[in-house]
């Protein structure tokens, strides 16, 4: 005979829903984002599919190690250097996940920092510095023979044919036009000198060769095509301290600008290689910009409070994002694709993989499963970098580990789906590989798991004067828990009096004690185990017992 104490007041399959909801809300995390498609989550689960929850588009990176940061610069797919006033540069080659102070021949203080390739860069100061390397920022030297002058800006154009230095208070500019073995040459110029630091952009136009282009807080603005330094008339007056950005490969007559000027007051574009501009009417404007290549353009203006603005040069529109810096912005570089870098008046440096949007949605077919089956994982992306986008799993209690990897690029196809089967709760995240270090780029996307159980017999036909034991297994196996025997005999489900407790053997297995059958009749028993932060609580089928 099985025995039975009165019910506590757990009607049939109530409280085993408010258990599962409870322990869902543990292991889930809540989201704002749209929900996507899938199988829905048995009713006992009562939770649908969460969506990851929102990664900013901007992620702040470890500070450089250098005093008095004022210039950044990006080299080949994940390099990054920061220059300031201690004779030293910071060089990253992990996109600021680690960095390494390198000493410069002189120990003076760096003015302004360029890149032309992975390899070539360029640090300019006073006392006729400029340092050169050609081990992307590893080992640094005198430029020889070094040319004279007080240099505050350096710009190098990607074709590696082209570097300019300016000394503001001469107003003379040198050049190398050969990277590999530099020869400096003076090119002065007949303007007046710039009363503070000027700005200084180059590039390679396929219509010109080398283009460059430099902008005073005078109100003067030259540029240089075919060897040769132009006056134009500058977009700002004198007083008006302004900056340049301008494209790599700038194509000109196009109708997509290419060349812009940066102030306070407004920022203004060029396609005739600076002989006129427009106004681009941004919400804000800013103190420094950079030109955000790839498949979607964009300019990156930079400004007070941290404030970052990008300009599609495609669709036309301003987006505002705020990122992780608080300072003001004084310095922004562009690396591949969507990649740039942000560097505030208080020496920190904040990173976007994807233009300034978010940079991953992850989202699940389900909230909860039964062990043995899966869950489709979903990925989009705004991502535009070289390196791998990684699928990540951290089983409760456990560490994360990739469990997918794809191959990214600055023009990247839309990720495959993923399916898994988790045998436990399971968070799930996607983290980007830049320069063999890798970052979170989406929140975590919660499965919940439910145990299975599995009984012997499902049905019961016996004899008044029979005895028989009900076993079974649980999956997967979880040493030192025990399940619970509960039946409906009475009218209501109610745990099992005598032996409604049952041990787990290994974790896995279950008998219970012998029942007896001295009277006809017919009910149900049930095997439940309970939630714990591994596993959602779990119920078998109902065993049917007829005695006649």
């Amino acid at each position: 005979m099985i025995g039975v104490r009165h019910p506590i007041g757990l009607k049939t399959g109530v409280g085993l829903a408010l258990a599962l909801a409870g322990a869902l809300a543990l292991c889930t995390v809540p989201s704002t984002r749209a929900l996507a498609a899938g199988t829905a989550a048995p009713a006992s689960a009562a939770a649908a599919a969460p969506a990851a929850t929102a990664v900013p588009g901007w992620l702040k990176i470890t500070d450089p190690p250098v005093t008095g940061a004022r210039a950044i610069a990006t080299f080949g797919n994940a390099g990054v250097a920061v220059a300031g006033t201690g004779g030293k540069i910071a060089v990253s080659t992990n996109g600021g996940a680690t960095w390494t102070l390198r000493p410069l021949p002189g120990g003076l203080a760096v003015r302004a920092v360029a890149f032309s390739d992975a390899r070539h860069g360029w640090a300019v100061g006073p006392a006729a510095t400029i340092d050169v390397t050609s081990d992307g920022g590893l080992t640094w030297k005198r430029a020889a023979p070094a040319p004279a002058g007080t240099f505050a800006a350096v710009a190098a154009a990607t074709s590696g044919q082209l570097v300019c230095a300016i000394d503001p208070t001469s107003t003379t500019i040198v050049t190398a036009t050969n990277v590999a073995t530099p020869v400096w040459a003076p090119e002065a110029t007949t303007l007046t000198p710039f009363p503070t630091a000027p700005s200084i952009v180059a590039g390679h136009s396929a219509s010109d060769g080398d283009f460059a282009a430099v902008i005073g807080d005078n109100g003067v603005l030259i540029t240089r095509a075919a060897d040769a330094w132009t006056p134009q008339t500058s977009p700002y007056g004198a007083g008006v301290p302004a900056t340049l950005a301008l494209a790599p490969s700038p194509v000109w007559g196009n109708g997509v600008p290419d060349l812009f000027a940066i102030a306070a007051s407004d920022v203004q574009a060029s396609d005739d290689e600076g002989a006129s501009f427009t106004s681009l009417a941004p919400p804000a404007g800013g103190s420094s910009g950079a030109y955000l290549g790839g498949p979607r353009p964009q300019l990156l203006v930079g400004g007070k409070a941290g404030l970052l603005e990008r300009y599609s040069l495609t669709g036309g529109a301003w987006t505002t994002d705020k990122g992780t810096l608080t300072a003001a912005i004084v310095a922004c570089a562009a690396g591949p694709g969507g990649v740039a870098y942000a560097l505030s008046s208080d020496g920190h440096v904040e990173r976007t993989l994807s233009y300034g949007a978010e940079p991953f949605d992850l989202s699940s077919s389900a909230a909860a499963l039964t062990v043995g089956g899966s869950v489709r994982l979903t990925a989009s992306s705004s991502v535009r970098a070289p390196g791998a986008l990684v699928l990540q799993a951290r089983p409760a209690g456990g560490a994360w580990s990739t469990v997918h990897t794809w191959s990214w690029s600055t023009s990247p196809g839309t990720p495959a789906a993923v399916s898994e089967r988790p045998t436990s709760t399971t968070q799930y995240r996607l983290g980007f590989v830049l320069g063999g270090h890798i970052d979170a780029v989406s929140g975590t996307v919660g499965v919940a798991v439910r145990s299975r159980i599995a009984v012997t017999r499902s049905a019961y036909n016996l004899h008044v004067g029979d005895v028989y034991r009900l076993t079974g297994h649980v999956y997967p196996a979880q040493p030192g828990r025990k399940v619970t025997i509960w039946t409906d005999r009475g009218g209501a489900w109610h745990q099992v009096a005598k032996g409604g407790v049952v041990a787990l053997v290994h974790g896995s297995s279950f008998a219970t004690r012998l029942f007896g059958t001295p009277v006809r009749q017919g009910y149900h028993l049930q095997v439940r185990i309970g939630a714990n932060s591994a596993h959602l609580a779990a119920v078998s089928v109902r065993v049917r017992v007829t005695i006649r």
